[in-house]
């Protein structure tokens, strides 16, 4: 079974569309996570080139990373719209697997019990986006670790030391760091008991994918789309999936769900 672990639920792509895309990319499930932000226009392929250039040199991956959440036209989500992403799972639960997408600093704790009672599998965490670091959500994470919920999380600007703090204090969560640890990359490949998404091309190279292979095996690498934005093709949608061994296309993350 092949499983896209990381999947939004977006206007530019509706729920739809996004099944018909799976089914013509030969996905069988995807984990399904409401949008992040407002929709996003067109990318060149220039900017994305740039940005992974400056990710591949260490010095430059925070300042470019700050500049790009500043410089970007990007307009988060304070609170992401997680009522869709139910509606849409119960209607094809055998296709889609809801995570609530939840903000620490914007009524977590409420949502989270909405997300229990609706039968969330897992949470997204966007600490780029909603300005924490990791260990601010500790509370969050706890909750999470007690109902068995695997949590995505998008690195914010806090350093390797926050991820290994979390787990310290969290020993059973099921971490899922997003885009390869972007932006910290290398310095988190060494952290035990962490998984790593490979989602959304425009962020996260296939070099880098061989890289993060090589660093932490099959067994902690989740295949990931980041769709709509991650599968865009002349004005389109189609999968793409890096070349990954075929547990990381699915099996790592269902054993995750439990």
């Amino acid at each position: 079974m092949v499983t896209d672990s990381h999947c939004h639920l977006d206007p530019e792509l509706p729920a739809d569309r996004l099944l018909a895309a799976m089914d013509a990319g030969g996905i069988d499930r995807a984990v399904l996570i409401a949008a992040a932000q407002e929709p996003i226009g067109k990318i060149g392929r220039a900017g994305p080139a740039f940005f992974r250039g400056c990710m591949a040199m260490p010095a430059l991956r925070m300042p470019m990373y700050r500049v790009a959440r500043r410089a970007g036209g990007l307009v988060p989500l304070a609170q992401p719209e997680n009522g869709s992403v139910y509606a849409v799972a119960r209607a094809h639960s055998d296709r889609f697997i809801p995570f609530a997408f939840l903000n620490p600093r914007a009524g977590a704790d409420d949502e989270l019990d909405r997300a229990l009672a609706e039968g969330a599998r897992g949470v997204k965490l966007h600490a780029w986006f909603h300005g924490f670091r990791l260990p601010e959500a500790l509370p969050v994470l706890k909750r999470c670790a007690e109902n068995d919920l695997p949590v995505i999380v998008h690195l914010g600007f806090g350093p390797a030391s926050d991820v290994e703090h979390v787990l310290d204090e969290v020993p059973s969560l099921k971490l899922v760091v997003a885009h390869a640890g972007l932006p910290l990359f290398g310095k988190l490949w060494t952290t035990p008991r962490v998984f790593f998404d490979v989602a959304a091309p425009q962020l996260v190279s296939r070099r880098v994918i061989r890289r993060l292979l090589q660093r932490v095996g099959p067994g902690r690498v989740l295949f990931g789309s980041d769709a709509p934005i991650g599968i865009r093709s002349d004005g389109t949608h189609r999968y793409d999936p890096p070349p990954l061994p075929d547990r990381a296309m699915g099996a790592n993350v269902e054993s995750l769900l439990g």
